[in-house]
């Protein structure tokens, strides 16, 4: 019987890790293409947008990937070893609270040079880039 609970522990934990592998690889490919783009420092957001849509991926779930990987350059340094989730990272160590009943920071990046506005297609939200 301990067998097959330390199968499952074991199996439950590479698949977590597999995951934040993943995001970690599509942040770090992400941020090394878009030093590449010329047209990022006028489109901004919108080139994350289109990669979003063409993997057909939340934009967001992208963002936390880019930050994931500028916090975290290193998995080595990855805080709760085998007890660490993906949702754990980003609910934990990518977005803090200002207060206890505060929402939750926004992902969304913001840009201290330009401080271009940007609106949302899809909901029509607006935001700085």
């Amino acid at each position: 019987m301990d067998d097959c609970q330390t199968i499952m522990t074991e199996a439950v934990y590479q698949s977590r890790w597999a995951l934040i592998e993943g995001y970690h690889q599509l942040g770090k490919r992400i941020l090394e293409e878009h030093d590449n783009f010329e047209r990022a420092k006028v489109y901004g957001e919108k080139i994350v947008q289109g990669l979003a849509e063409s993997l057909n991926m939340s934009s967001r779930i992208l963002w936390y990937a880019i930050q994931f990987v500028k916090k975290y350059p290193d998995l080595n340094n990855v805080p709760e070893g085998k007890n660490i989730t993906w949702n754990k990272i980003i609910t934990n160590y990518l977005t803090t609270q200002k207060e206890p009943d505060q929402p939750v920071q926004d992902y969304t990046p913001r840009c201290p040079q330009c401080g271009l506005e940007y609106k949302c297609p899809k909901c029509g939200r607006k935001y700085k880039l």
